[in-house]
């Protein structure tokens, strides 16, 4: 086998502690505990964001050929944008970043939300914490623009788009992501799961 294969499964609530570690583990100042459950138990996606929010989440942790935790991935969209993936907590482990895992499983999720049914591949990010990772999203033929429908104080975030269905991609445009209702349900996650870093 190539080193640089993985397999992916899908977060359930027999792996959800795995998972919950892994997020941890890559977004050490961010906590997606209540992300992950949603997609661990699809009856609690309505509880984590509330009515009319999100359509669906989706998780997977990706593993290497022994069975070695090497990232996590995943993809949501919302309700008003029912044509647009979005990846989200899409990371790789430290101990195994430089390895060629990233490419291959940013490839992979991008395969995943095509095979989905979406038109568009998205996902946000700073740019400050995330330029190694920016610069990924960059070689893949991602555009990007500023995010600026909401407030969101020193951060800089910025939107990386991709169509899945023609060579031109679409800019998100002036639209909300909700950003700060996802810091809340962080803030959330913090009182309701403690795991061990």
């Amino acid at each position: 086998m190539n080193k640089n294969d993985f397999i992916c499964e899908k977060v359930t609530n027999d792996n959800l502690n795995l998972a919950i570690s892994i997020q941890n583990t890559i977004f050490p100042n961010e906590n997606g505990a209540l992300n992950l459950k949603a997609s661990a138990d699809k009856n609690f996606i309505e509880e984590v964001y509330g009515k009319d929010y999100r359509k669906s989440v989706d998780f997977w942790i990706c593993k290497d050929e022994r069975g070695k935790p090497i990232g996590i991935t995943g993809i949501y969209s919302y309700v008003e944008y029912l044509g647009d993936a979005w990846c989200g907590w899409f990371g790789i482990v430290p101990d195994m970043q430089g390895k060629g895992y990233g490419r291959k499983l940013f490839s992979w999720t991008m395969e995943k939300a095509k095979e989905m049914g979406f038109d568009n591949f998205r996902l946000y990010t700073d740019l400050e914490d995330n330029n190694i990772a920016a610069g990924l999203y960059r070689k893949f033929g991602m555009i990007e623009e500023s995010y600026e429908a909401e407030d969101m104080g020193d951060e800089k975030i910025v939107i990386f788009s991709k169509s899945l269905i023609s060579e031109n991609a679409e800019k998100f445009g002036y639209k909300n992501l909700f950003l700060k209702k996802q810091g809340e349900i962080q803030k959330r996650a913090n009182e309701k799961f403690q795991y061990e870093k």
